[in-house]
């Protein structure tokens, strides 16, 4: 009897370890992500980027999505972006952003291998960026991303929702 549940205990462990090991790169991606921090080096940035980051972490605190992306089972990846509604004002108490009523969506398809996520962004081009995942956390290498007016190291942080 002893060793029959030994046995049992046994191959219970190494099936729980096999379907562990066996979680794809892109299975670890399956989701949907928020962006919630972007870093950039601020002697390189410039005030545009400079701005942006600032502008980003006020509407964090106010629990405003900026940035989102879906990523699917089948490979289908929907993203959801303001950062063309954005619009910055300067006031008595520093800067003010609203968090914009309006996104753009949009739908294509991905690849995540070897830490490198790739879609087609809009106009139908590849975009490939270093990300790497731990738990709920994803960090993409924003110069891979080809983001106008980022012309410095730095990277975006998701949280997965």
């Amino acid at each position: 009897m002893k060793k029959l549940t030994f046995i049992i205990i046994a191959m219970g462990t190494l099936f729980s370890s096999c379907s562990k090991d066996a979680i794809s790169e892109k299975d670890s991606l399956i989701g949907k992500w928020e962006l919630v921090e972007f870093n950039v080096d601020a002697e390189a940035a410039g005030t545009y980027l400079n701005l942006a980051e600032d502008a980003l972490e006020k509407l964090i605190k106010e629990d405003c999505a900026i940035v989102t992306f879906e990523f699917k089972e089948d490979a289908t990846l929907v993203s959801e972006n303001a950062i063309n509604y954005l619009e910055f004002n300067a006031g008595a108490t520093g800067l003010i952003v609203d968090c914009p009523s309006e996104k753009d969506i949009e739908t294509t398809t991905y690849t995540y291998e070897d830490g490198v996520l790739q879609f087609k962004d809009e106009n139908g081009e590849d975009i490939r960026a270093k990300a790497s995942i731990e738990g709920d956390v994803m960090t993409v290498d924003a110069e891979g991303l080809d983001l106008p007016n980022f012309n410095t190291k730095g990277e975006l942080i998701f949280n997965r929702k």
